[in-house]
């Protein structure tokens, strides 16, 4: 019995002792291979840099025709840098990833089943977008593979999507990404609405479309994005919606005016500012005049200061200041008052850094 035992005992020893050895075996065969990738990864790192910085072809043509081993280990490298250049940095890069065939296997990939594969694909489709927004081919076939993924069942496969096209996009993904605010699988809006700013003007159209239709919503962020592109052809627009029956929409529609900085807008600012009900309203309209600087905001302004409620006349007062002197003019004249309006016109004043307090100045 004592023999079985001690047999047993040195079996277990030996399988014990058989297992280090294959942990041993693998962790130097793994460190090795570590070590091999990263000193082929710092040995090729100057032709990334080099081709990054656009002035060598013969470097991006190394890059682009380096063996299997090399590539895998200076690829991450170049993916990482695509989020980090522009213009003929990012185009080389993106050159060099089309070469290899990256983007055409991302570009099959993003129509796989599995989730994770489609949301590595569409990643990847992100990064280079801004250089395959002019690839006749490759351009195209993106945004198609892409607006599939926008009803995907996975969100992380959705939210990648609206990344990739705002970066990719041109005024078709506009529209179809403004769909997906109230789509059956939605993404978030402010996502949606990153990728929208970060389209630009190409999108001007759907968004201008979209601030007259759908529910308020839908309509105050199509206005929202408006000035946040700054985009001066939706002036027209953003001046109707000041008349929307939402006054979420009304208010959104004063702020975007008031960051586009046309001077064309103030008039219909100005009469936002006199007429409408809405005190919320009313202090976005003031806000957007003091932003444009026009001094033919002054009397509606002198009218919000000394007939409205706190809040609207406290920011009319404000934006009175930024209208230079004939707005100082105002203030000073209503400064000498003991009523609110004075009070307001006090406090704007002593913001200047010439004040010198009292009533008078």
């Amino acid at each position: 019995m004592r023999t079985v035992v001690q047999l047993v005992l040195l079996v277990s020893v030996a399988e014990a002792a058989l297992c280090l050895l294959v942990l041993c075996v693998v962790r130097v065969v793994r460190n090795r291979r570590e070590r091999a990738l990263t000193g082929t990864a710092t040995a090729t790192r100057q032709l990334v840099v080099e081709t990054a910085g656009g002035e060598s072809p013969s470097a991006r043509a190394a890059l682009a025709a380096l063996d299997g081993r090399s590539w895998q280990a200076v690829e991450p490298t170049v993916t990482r840098l695509l989020s980090r250049v522009k213009g003929g940095s990012h185009r080389a890069l993106t050159d060099v990833l089309v070469q290899r065939g990256v983007v055409d296997a991302a570009l099959a990939h993003a129509a796989r089943p599995r989730s994770l594969r489609r949301a590595r694909a569409a990643t990847l489709l992100a990064l280079a977008g801004p250089s395959l927004r002019t690839d006749p081919v490759r351009g195209p076939e993106a945004r198609r593979v892409l607006h599939a993924l926008l009803g995907h069942r996975s969100v992380t496969v959705r939210e990648t999507a609206v990344r990739a096209l705002g970066r990719l996009g041109d005024s078709v993904s506009a529209g179809l990404l403004l769909t997906t605010v109230n789509a059956p699988r939605p993404v978030a809006p402010g996502l949606i609405g990153d990728a929208l700013v970060r389209i630009g003007p190409a999108a001007v159209e759907a968004l201008t479309a979209a601030a007259g239709d759908g529910d308020e919503q839908h309509r105050a962020l199509a206005v929202e994005l408006l000035g946040l592109i700054k985009d001066r052809r939706a002036v027209p627009a953003l001046s109707a919606a000041l008349h929307d029956a939402a006054p979420m929409v009304r208010a959104a529609a004063a702020a975007a005016l008031g960051r586009v900085g046309e001077p064309a807008a103030v008039a219909a600012l100005a009469d936002t500012v006199r007429t409408d009900p809405s005190g919320r309203v009313v202090v976005a309209a003031a806000e957007a005049l003091g932003l444009i600087g026009d001094d033919s905001a002054v009397p509606a302004l002198q009218q919000t200061l000394r007939h409205r409620p706190y809040r609207p006349a406290h920011t009319a007062a404000r934006a009175l200041l930024r209208l230079g002197p004939p707005g100082r003019t105002v203030l000073t004249d209503a400064a000498r008052g003991a009523d609110p309006a004075g009070a307001h016109a006090r406090e704007a004043l002593s913001l200047t850094p010439d004040h010198r307090g009292g009533p008078g100045t």
